[in-house]
């Protein structure tokens, strides 16, 4: 049994194993906060989730959705409503589709994602571990340099974004090592050609990751293909490997044709994309960047270029003076890591006064500004770094306890570089409302309109980013909307309504309500997009400002075209008259029969309130109400059951007596008008007979009071607000 055990530590297959397990522990370290948190959060408790965009949790959705409809996942108006968009520059990252489809049924796509990440940090790590391994570095030594790949900055700053599609680093030490072995086993044809297929297999599945990684992988993949074309023994060896490398290439290509993104790359138009400036271009900044981990940014941290300074050293002084020196394959590597290194830096960098061009700018304008993040050549840059570090330091530790207590100490040291004692920043997952739920059950094909209005690409922004993240209800609704993010889409699907749309820009705060063009707006598109639904966030928009009251006040008034169906917590949704649905009456809760209770201030009474009404406010702990004033007169629309009523209230003015009129349906309910005290809460009495009240459709109870006060203006409070008359509550009581 002992002899079996041993056999079984001492094969490959078991080392590699626990390797792989080494390096998910390390990523469950890096993740551990986020990861305890979530299950705190989906347990019911309270606790937050990693992310900040929420689009690639969509993106999965999409993938998952299309396929089943039979559409193609490379077009979508299911964002940026009505218009139709390209997906193929978009970070869909396909190649992680399938492991989130599988878990997300089982555990929720939150945690689904968070499998992607941690398969994303394992794969880092142990990639570069097998090439490191492959190249002669010694075992502790490549586990160091797999960790310094998995805990790189770049990699955390993927988590932080929620951007899967930027932390398939992986792929580039798996080519390289790929093509490592496909080189040395050219001259065996059988094994050549598995070889190549599977490098084609591999670049097929690097670019259903991101369009990007290509771009990176020509920065490591063509100086060493150039390397081993070079050292192949003969012009009949390199022209094979040249033919097994087209024979990649081929395969990848017919992949991504058949079961990728390639017809929709070429029927692409590009000219509605929004370039990125040079000088915009996220790059590494120097020299701090390069030399410290920067708490925000992407940066080299503070261990990997003082170690590739030490190993410039190690190499000139530490080796027997037989092979000083960098050695071929060192000064390979070396020279392979200087341009991404130099590339991260951007456009350009300043030396005191004088500033400096750098390569980036050739690359920025081939792709006419969509190449936008110059920083994400450090991992392209760690790997040649790293490989050039560690075949520096094998050969210099003979003795056993050096080949385990330096690798120890490098441990120690990328740990502490890599913060892993601090938590990520983590946010709360946004709110679950029930009513997305019951639209997701609805059959029926329509447009959501969110307010705030909000959309966003990689460079272009409509309103603020967590609008835009209102993409995130669409994994739950499955309906069409506006609101989202597209990498790079064509700004003209979603730039209209930043100021020139009424609507739209009205919704989204950044207009001022024109009433005049707000309704033929809403008449014109909701049966020709069709929009089914249109849902206030007050939460966002900001429940103690006026935009709030004035986006309720006035869509309430729209009682032919929109009613207020639901009001969850902070959203407030209103159906459209294009939804088969019909409206429920707009009925005040019946608290008791025949009594029927509207209470200002709380959740809910949004579907009543019209022009006039400040947010709702908690007085002393015991009761909410809100105060009128914003305009001269403020509105309540209810429905009753037809009947003769009593109708009580509760009112307080502020500062001074106030003198209120009640009107229903624009005439006087009493011949004098109320005087309301400021000191305190007064109750008022007035009758509503029943040749008033009529089938008791669509009433308006209209407060008019003769003035307004400002606090700011009387020396109360720094307040600005225009205020008249507190109410509490409302009551409407059925007389026999």
């Amino acid at each position: 049994m002992a002899v079996r055990l041993n056999h079984l530590i001492a094969s490959t297959g078991f080392r590699l194993l626990a390797v792989i397990l080494a390096f998910f522990l390390l990523a469950l370290i890096a993740l551990y906060w986020p990861l305890f948190n979530t299950a705190t959060h989906l347990s019911g408790q309270t606790g937050d989730v990693v992310t900040d965009y929420f689009h690639f949790y969509w993106n999965f959705w999409w993938v998952r959705h299309a396929l089943a409809a039979g559409q193609t996942i490379y077009e979508t108006n299911y964002v940026f409503a009505p218009f139709t968009s390209s997906l193929v520059y978009h970070t869909l990252t396909v190649f992680w589709y399938p492991l989130w489809a599988l878990l997300e049924p089982l555990f929720g796509t939150v945690n689904a994602m968070l499998a992607v990440f941690l398969a994303s940090f394992t794969l880092c790590g142990f990639s570069l571990y097998l090439l490191l391994r492959r190249q002669g570095v010694s075992p502790a030594l490549a586990f160091v340099g797999g960790a310094m790949l998995e805990l790189t900055p770049a990699m955390f700053n993927g988590v932080y974004w929620t951007n899967i599609n930027i932390m398939g680093w992986f792929w580039l030490p798996f080519m390289l090592l790929l093509w490592g072995e496909l080189a040395r086993r050219a001259h065996q044809l059988r094994p050549a050609i598995g070889l190549s297929l599977l490098l084609g297999v591999l670049l097929w599945a690097m670019l259903l990751t991101d369009l990007q990684y290509p771009i990176f992988a020509s920065f490591l993949i063509v100086p060493y293909v150039l390397w081993t074309l070079y050292h192949a023994p003969g012009l009949a060896a390199r022209l094979r490997l040249i033919a097994l490398g087209l024979l990649a290439l081929c395969l990848a290509l017919l992949l991504l044709g058949f079961i990728g993104p390639l017809p929709a790359l070429l029927a692409f138009q590009s000219s509605g994309l929004a370039p990125t400036p040079v000088e915009r271009a996220v790059s590494i900044p120097f020299p701090q960047g390069f030399f410290q981990r920067l708490p925000e940014d992407v940066s080299v941290g503070s261990l990997l270029l003082p170690l590739v300074f030490l190993a410039l050293l190690l190499n000139r002084f530490a080796h027997p003076p037989a092979h000083r020196g960098l050695g071929a394959s060192r000064a390979f590597w070396f020279a392979v890591m200087l341009l991404p290194l130099i590339m991260a830096a951007g456009g350009s960098i300043t030396v005191g006064s004088l500033v400096i061009p750098l390569p980036y700018t050739i690359l920025h304008s081939l792709f006419n500004g969509q190449f936008r993040y110059p920083e994400r050549f450090i991992p392209v840059m760690l790997i040649p770094a790293v490989l050039f570090i560690m075949l520096t330091l094998t050969p210099l530790l003979r003795r056993r306890f050096e080949r385990y207590l330096v690798p120890s100490l490098l441990l120690i040291l990328l740990a502490a570089d890599s913060w892993l004692y601090r938590p990520e920043p983590i946010q709360p997952i946004p709110r679950h409302y029930n009513f997305y739920d019951t639209l997701a059950q609805e059959s029926l094909d329509y447009v959501i309109i969110e307010s705030p209005t909000g959309a966003s690409t990689g460079e272009s922004l409509v309103g603020e980013q967590r609008f835009a993240a209102l993409q995130w209800y669409g994994i739950f609704h499955g309906k069409r909307m506006i609101n989202g993010h597209i990498s790079r889409a064509d700004v003209n699907h979603f730039y209209y309504m930043r100021t020139d749309d009424p609507l739209l820009a009205w919704l989204g705060q950044r207009r001022f309500l024109e009433p005049d063009l707000v309704e033929p707006q809403l008449r014109r598109i909701i049966p020709e997009w069709p929009v089914g639904y249109i849902v206030i966030h007050q939460d966002l928009i900001g429940r103690s400002g006026p935009t709030t009251q004035e986006i309720i006040g006035y869509l309430n008034t729209l009682d032919d075209l929109l009613c207020p169906v639901w009001v969850e917590h902070d959203a407030v949704v209103y159906r459209t008259a294009w939804h088969p649905t019909p409206c429920p009456p707009r009925t005040p809760p019946e608290v008791e029969p025949g009594l029927y209770r509207i209470d200002l201030g709380a959740s809910g009474d949004e579907r009543f309130i019209g022009w006039g009404w400040h947010w709702p406010e908690p007085v002393a702990d015991i009761t909410t109400w809100r105060w009128t004033g914003e305009y001269p007169q403020t509105q309540l629309y209810i429905d009753l059951p037809p009947a003769a009523y009593q109708l009580t209230f509760t009112a307080q003015a502020f500062y001074e007596p106030r003198q209120l009129t009640l009107l229903l349906d624009g005439a006087p309910l009493t011949a004098d008008p109320f005087t309301v005290l400021p000191d305190s809460l007064q109750t008022f009495t007035v009758a509503l007979p029943i040749e008033r009240v009529g089938q008791g459709h669509h009433l308006t109870l209209t407060l008019d009071y003769d003035a307004v006060r400002v606090p700011l203006e009387v020396g109360q409070s720094a307040d600005e607000r225009r205020l008249a008359i507190a109410v509490d509550w409302m009551e409407f009581r059925r007389q026999p």
